[in-house]
């Protein structure tokens, strides 16, 4: 979208920040009163009550807790500073310096991390990722998109970057809607799977283009970090099992790969259309065909699906179709043509008047009698059948 608004997330919270924090963050800075937005002295005055609000969590004494705690930790971490949390309180959200750069070691990895610079959260996309969702995953999917590179994150970064082990993160993505695994299919030359690369959730038409960019180049075939030796139990759980038990094969690209792979998320139901479909509750809503026509910006919807949209009283698919009917692309291509078809079904379908019932009684007998006065005159004259 052209000029939107967006808050930046120092990309270095990535190394010192829960979720929580991360998200706090992001709200004060969409919050910032007017006038002191300039990036040596924003400030916002705000309560726990409005930033409860605007998280869109419970109101609890669990999620006030939350949010102090939040506070505290951005406050001891250096990125903002308050005297109290006490009623109405003036937040100030500190300068910091995006050129530095801060590398952490990690045992998996002889280079370590680096995180500079910050990454820009899009003011739209921010509802989507509160309550029930993981604002981190899809910050640092973000932050590691490449316009010119894929970046190939492996569970330990994941866990890393999450506060979790590799497995458990390996599950927190599983179950996200917020990012789009890409993978990386099969090297036949090191004889293992390639680690994935990821999409955000409102990118998610570029997966076909991401599979065609070379691999990062600081993980290439020969530096990139192997991910855990896999038992058999553990088959049922990955997406890319059955790459990985063919051993050597002569080696295919990644658009066949991703191919291949996409058919088995379909055959197994693992999809992100199957996920979206399990927590659907209306009724109406019974296929893959009519997920991807309600929420997936790839599709346009049919005149019924865009009237169980707007009469549904699931509240997550409302959620997730508001999402797909503001894409502005979207908008463009095929509401308007579905505004239009709407409106001239309810022309349609209205009830007539009585002057108009009347009006098309008289027309039709009108018209009856035609034929009778014909066949009448017909029957009386049979001069022409001698």
């Amino acid at each position: 979208m052209k000029n939107e608004n967006f808050v930046q997330i120092p990309n270095k919270m990535f190394a010192d920040t829960d979720n929580d924090e991360k998200l706090v963050y992001a709200i004060l800075q969409y919050t910032q009163t007017v006038g002191h937005l300039d990036k040596d002295n924003r400030m916002t005055r705000t309560m726990i009550p409005l930033l409860i609000s605007y998280l869109g969590w419970s109101k609890s004494q669990y999620s006030n807790k939350k949010v102090v705690k939040a506070l505290n930790g951005l406050k001891d971490k250096g990125y903002v500073n308050f005297e109290s949390t006490q009623d109405v309180f003036t937040v100030q959200i500190n300068k910091w310096n995006d050129k530095e750069e801060h590398i952490v070691s990690v045992d998996w990895k002889q280079s370590g991390v680096k995180f500079s610079g910050f990454t820009k959260i899009k003011y739209s996309v921010i509802d989507t990722l509160l309550e029930g969702k993981n604002f981190t995953l899809y910050a640092y999917t973000e932050y590691r998109k490449m316009k010119t590179h894929q970046y190939r994150i492996c569970y330990e970064e994941w866990g890393f970057v999450l506060g979790m082990t590799s497995r458990n993160a390996f599950n927190v993505i599983d179950n996200s809607e917020v990012i789009i695994r890409v993978s990386n299919g099969f090297d036949s030359d090191t004889n293992r799977r390639e680690t994935n690369s990821y999409l955000t959730f409102d990118s998610v038409e570029d997966v076909k283009e991401v599979s065609l960019k070379p691999t990062y180049k600081a993980q290439s075939s020969k530096s990139v970090v192997k991910e855990p030796e896999l038992v058999e139990e553990d088959f049922d759980n990955f997406e890319e099992e059955e790459l990985s038990l063919k051993p050597k094969v002569k080696k295919r690209n990644a658009i066949t790969d991703k191919k291949i792979n996409d058919m088995q998320n379909e055959f197994f139901g693992r999809t992100i259309h199957h996920k979206i479909l399990k927590k659907i509750t209306d009724p109406r809503v019974i296929t893959i065909e009519q997920v991807k026509e309600l929420t997936d910006f790839k599709y346009p919807m049919s005149l019924e699906n865009y009237n169980i949209l707007k009469t549904t009283k699931d509240g997550y698919l409302t959620e997730k179709g508001k999402i797909k009917l503001d894409n502005p692309q979207w908008k463009k291509k095929y509401l308007n043509k579905l505004n239009r078809e709407s409106a001239l079904k309810k022309h349609n379908e209205r009830e007539l008047s009585q002057e108009e019932i009347e009006n098309i009684m008289k027309y039709a007998i009108e018209e009856d009698e035609v034929p009778k006065k014909k066949r009448k005159k017909l029957g009386n004259d049979i001069s022409r059948f001698l």
